[in-house]
């Protein structure tokens, strides 16, 4: 499933459509990146989850956020999982399909826990040029759930970029900047109760569409490879492809987000 996932959505293999294959080369351009956002919502959607493209404008450019969203048997509290689906006109295999897997694995994993917290999965939009998808989106859709069911129902934002390289075994990073809230004790548990073999490190990250989160004023927090980013020796390069990645290492980040998903939507479960 993940290999499959990762060449669909790096250009390796053609990505099924529903109107028709495509090869998705590169997800930089409007239309490498629209038919990514069409790829992910009938991925979820083929997963049972209701999904949607939200289309937004930025100057001359077109925007496509996905949503899916799992409703909760209580859907009192609502928390987010999120990766970025634009890349720098290139693969973007680490950077960030992995991500994409992620989310598209974890919201497969808590369908069949029934979770009593909506968890909403969101694939970003130009986060590559300023974390615009993001802003919109937490401007629009996150403000309105505070707005319409109180500051209570809004768990967080766990944000996933780049997962899927580690040059010194299992080392990765948390992102919190003091500002994970409940988020980074479930993680941090989760580690624990499914025996992981991420050595976890914690770290003040920005840079990607979490800052979003912190700058509303909700907790939220990135789970990224031990790189950090910039020692990704492919990082926004033509290199970042799937042979570079590390899946066995990526399988892990996969269970750790799913894991500390559960945890907090799922936590009678």
């Amino acid at each position: 499933y993940i290999h499959t996932r990762l060449d669909q959505l790096t250009g390796v293999s053609p990505a099924p459509l529903a109107g028709g294959e495509v090869t998705i080369a590169e997800r930089g351009s409007e239309e490498g990146r629209r038919a990514a956002a069409e790829y992910l919502k009938d991925s979820f959607e083929a997963a049972g989850i209701p999904a949607r493209i939200i289309e937004f404008a930025l100057d001359d450019r077109r925007g496509f956020n996905v949503e899916a969203t799992l409703q909760g048997t209580e859907g009192e509290k609502h928390l987010w999982v999120t990766a970025h689906l634009d890349s720098v006109y290139n693969a973007g295999a680490s950077d960030d399909a992995s991500g994409l897997v992620s989310i598209l694995l974890t919201a497969k994993a808590l369908q069949q826990l029934e979770p009593e917290h909506t968890i909403h999965f969101v694939a970003y939009d130009l986060e590559e040029i300023g974390l615009y998808g993001s802003s919109r989106y937490v401007d629009t859709v996150v403000n309105d759930v505070r707005e319409r069911e109180g500051e209570e129902a809004v768990i967080g934002n766990i944000n996933i970029d780049m997962i899927g390289y580690d040059e010194d075994g299992f080392r990765a990073v948390m992102g919190t900047c003091n500002q994970a809230g409940p988020l980074d004790e479930a993680v941090l548990r989760a580690q624990q109760e499914i025996d992981s073999p991420i050595d976890l490190d914690d770290d003040c990250l920005a840079r990607s569409d979490h800052q979003n989160f912190w700058d509303a004023g909700y907790p939220a927090l990135i789970l990224t490879d031990g790189t950090k980013y910039d020692d990704y020796p492919w990082y926004h390069e033509s290199g970042d492809t799937v042979d570079k990645l590390n899946l066995p290492y990526l399988l892990a980040m996969n269970q750790l987000t799913a894991a500390s998903t559960a945890l907090l939507a799922a936590p009678e479960r």
